[in-house]
Parts: C-alpha cells; structure tokens; sequence
C-alpha cells in the first residue's frame, strides 16, 4: 500500500536552492524521504535511479518546460506529477492538468498546504491499484489488466496519460453503469465547473482516439449526454450473467 508506506521517495526539481531547502525540511519533518535535483538533466537521472512514488516538478526550469518535463519523466516511470509555480494563469494550470498532472500548488504555500496536497495526490493516484479487480476487463479488441495497469488493443500497448488512465478505470470498473461528469472530475482531481466538463470531453475524445474508438459507431465508451459516460460490462462479467 504506497500511500500508507513510511519513508516515501518524493522528488523534488526546483532552480531555487531556497525552495528546494525549504521543501525538503517540511518533507523531512512529516516522514517522507525527499530526493532533490535543480536541473532537468539532473532530474530525469535521479528518476531512473531512486523511482520515487511522487514528483514535485517546478513549472519554470533553466532550458526546459516542466510540463514538457513531466512528459520526459513519464517516459521513465508512471508516478504523480505535482507542480510548483509562482503562476496563477488559469491557461497554464489547464495546460499541466490537459498533460497529465495531478495538482498544481501556487507559491508560496504553507508545510499545512504541502502536506496536504502530497497526501492528497498520493492517496488519488494509488487508490486505483488497492482497490482494482484482480480479473481484467475485456471486450473485444481491448483488455485493461489492472494489476499491471497496462492497456492492449488487439495485443498492442496503448500509452495513456496518468488523466486517461484513471478515467478510463472509472469507466470500466463501473462498467453497465452511466459514470456521471462530476464522478468522473473528482477522478481526474477536479471540480465540476464548466471549463472542467469540456476539458472533461478533450480527454475523453483522446482516450477514444487512442483505443481506437469510433464516436459515431463507439464499441467501448458511450456518451449519456448531458449526464457522462458509459462502457460496456466486460466479456467475462457478461458470460456469468
């Protein structure tokens, strides 16, 4: 159970040595095992070399993009992406959830606030994994194994974004059931205002993209409209009925 380990490996990339000092003795203070790096270069390799569980990532890097950071990370291992930023533009904010973030903590914030947060991401993004089936869902071409949390269709990967993942384990976990819009906002870490729902549908049309399903002719997500999504149940729940 990740979320309730102690001594949990949170990564922390920040430029700013005041931020990184500051951050690591709040990490430290509440039991966690903070790893920090002030460099893109530098992040990606103490990545691969302590897999931590979460990342804290600064928006703004020497050279770099944290958001395009965030996709070089996930490149490596799929962990929970945090961002750090002085910025309040609701565009930039839209930006790091549309690519997959899981929160994103406006400067300067209290240890309370941190805290509360990392256990918030920690606890949304883990949460899947305990309480997923131990059966995967199939139907048709596509399988989700959630134990491995791993994706095929007809046999081929399909990589998904941490945001798809996890919307697509709603759906599919609740399969024969409509998931409404708001169940699904508090899945991806956001609220139900109107921006959100059709940020909602931008995801939702890559995901069907991905798995190669057709909006006109869907075969594995259905739109309710106005009111969510549905899937299908899987093959094998369909057989024992």
């Amino acid at each position: 159970d990740p979320e309730a380990r102690e001594g949990q490996r949170v990564l922390v990339v920040d430029d700013d040595p005041q931020t990184l000092g500051y951050v690591r003795k709040v990490l430290e203070d509440a039991g966690y095992t903070p790893i920090v790096a002030a460099e893109p270069d530098e992040a990606l390799r103490v990545m691969a070399e302590s897999q931590p569980e979460l990342v804290l990532l600064d928006l703004l890097l020497p050279g770099a993009d944290g958001i395009d950071l965030m996709s070089d990370i996930a490149g490596i291992a799929e962990v929970p992406v945090v961002f750090l930023s002085g910025y309040r533009h609701d565009e930039t904010i839209a930006r790091a959830f549309e690519r997959g973030a899981v929160d994103y903590i406006v400067k300067p914030f209290s240890p309370t606030e941190l805290l509360a947060r990392v256990r918030a991401a920690l606890r949304k993004w883990y949460e899947p994994a305990r309480s997923a089936p131990s059966e995967p869902y199939v139907r048709g071409d596509l399988t989700i194994d959630y134990t491995e949390r791993r994706v095929r269709v007809a046999g081929r990967p399909v990589q998904l974004t941490a945001t798809e993942y996890r919307l697509l384990f709603a759906l599919s976990v609740n399969a024969g059931r409509v998931v409404e819009h708001d169940q699904l906002l508090r899945r991806r870490g956001s609220t139900g205002k109107s921006a959100n729902v059709r940020s909602l549908r931008t995801h939702m049309r890559r995901l069907r993209r991905k798995l190669g399903d057709d909006a006109s002719a869907p075969t594995y997500i259905f739109v309710e409209r106005r009111v969510g999504y549905r899937m299908p149940l899987s093959e094998t729940r369909a057989a024992e009925r």
